[in-house]
């Protein structure tokens, strides 16, 4: 329980000196990962230590909610290694990077004094969150160096997620939910795979297109469904060929159009999602997770506008149950695009017990008992 306090003081109220940020890298194969470690100044043993993948993002390692996030973690007593990746930092969908990706991190910590090189973990957000859980489900040699893997954000079956991300829908045990989805998600779908729907071979332009939409959101910090992305919106459809603007328009409406087909949306978030896995198989998590044996926390924000919480309770229900240690869905944190529920006195505190009471067991995965 001591780290979980130090976690969540630092989170709330970070104290200057108390985390020390140093800049490295981390070798994967011929490229060097520029990577910042994190670690607390005031530590004198070998300590545990978490490699920390982030997600679809042109921020990559430098993401403001990441960086809070693994200083606290640093905070509570760890080290800390944030490699950048280059393919997702571009938001250029590349599974098979994941692997190497964790190694490279995992090899740089090792060799520092100050881990413990048998405590070392691994927390993935959002797509690096299920890469994660699949890379070491596929790799035996890999698990063997992780002691305990989180992740938060996660998405267990690919064409659920397109499916969410174009349409807002999302269903579980018979209950069927609808957020409006956060744009960006189906930007950087469309940007990756719209060329690999039958008909839209040659619709390389509307790939770009799209694929510009979420780097202006995320280089600007904008929220992608906000109206200062209808300009950009309105540039970027005047450049392309008009036969290709109605596609355009399923994915990037303006905020004062009414929301596309349904019926198109959803027809289209079904071609697209098999695009996606004829491209890369890899995307789908499904055939792998029975065979992850590495312990596991998932976490998933309740009001998540990018990957719906349901996903994350889906991933939970493919693991083994030995390996699963718990699952936290929880209205405090959202990943994109959420606002915090107006809970109530007695809501609230039942929130953030059940959310102390999970993040403990979050950073105990790496202790010296198991």
């Amino acid at each position: 329980m001591p780290s979980t306090l130090a976690f969540l003081r630092y989170y709330l109220r970070p104290r200057p000196g108390a985390v020390l940020d140093e800049s490295s890298t981390c070798p994967r194969g011929d490229q060097q990962l520029p990577a910042t470690i994190f670690r607390p100044a005031s530590a004198r043993r070998p300590l545990p230590a978490w490699v920390v993948l982030h997600g679809l993002t042109y921020h990559g390692k430098e993401h403001p909610s990441l960086l809070k996030f693994a200083r606290a973690v640093a905070a509570s007593g760890a080290i800390v290694c944030v490699p950048d990746i280059p393919e997702w930092k571009a938001l250029r969908v590349a599974p098979g990077v994941t692997g190497p990706s964790i190694a490279a991190g995992a090899a740089a910590l090792r060799a520092r004094p100050d881990v413990d090189p048998e405590r070392i973990g691994v927390l993935g957000f959002s797509f690096g969150a299920t890469q994660a859980l699949t890379a070491l489900a596929r790799d035996p040699q890999l698990a063997a160096q992780i002691r305990g893997i989180v992740a938060w954000g996660g998405y267990a079956e690919v064409k659920r997620l397109f499916r969410f991300g174009i349409t807002g829908n999302h269903d579980l045990d018979g209950v069927v939910y609808h957020e409006d989805p956060d744009p960006y998600g189906r930007w950087v779908m469309g940007g990756n795979y719209v060329t690999g729907m039958p008909g839209f071979e040659d619709a390389e332009p509307l790939a770009k297109a799209l694929h510009q939409l979420a780097i202006a959101a995320g280089k600007a910090g904008i929220y992608a469904a906000d109206k200062e992305m209808d300009p950009f919106k309105l540039e970027a459809r005047a450049r392309l060929p008009e036969h290709l603007r109605g596609l355009f328009d399923l994915f990037a409406p303006l905020t004062t159009q009414s929301h596309p087909d349904p019926a198109r949306a959803a027809a289209l978030s079904q071609e697209l999602g098999n695009a996606a896995v004829r491209a890369d198989p890899l995307l789908d998590p499904t055939p792998d997770l029975p065979a992850l044996h590495t312990l596991t926390a998932i976490a998933h924000g309740r009001d998540d506008r990018l990957v719906p919480f349901t996903e994350s309770i889906r991933l939970s229900r493919a693991l083994p149950p030995a390996t699963l240690r718990s699952v936290m869905i929880t209205s405090l944190f959202s990943h994109s695009g959420g606002t915090t529920p107006n809970l109530g006195p007695v809501g609230l505190m039942r929130e953030v017990v059940r959310f102390v009471r999970v993040l403990h067991g979050i950073l105990d995965l790496l202790s010296k008992a198991h």
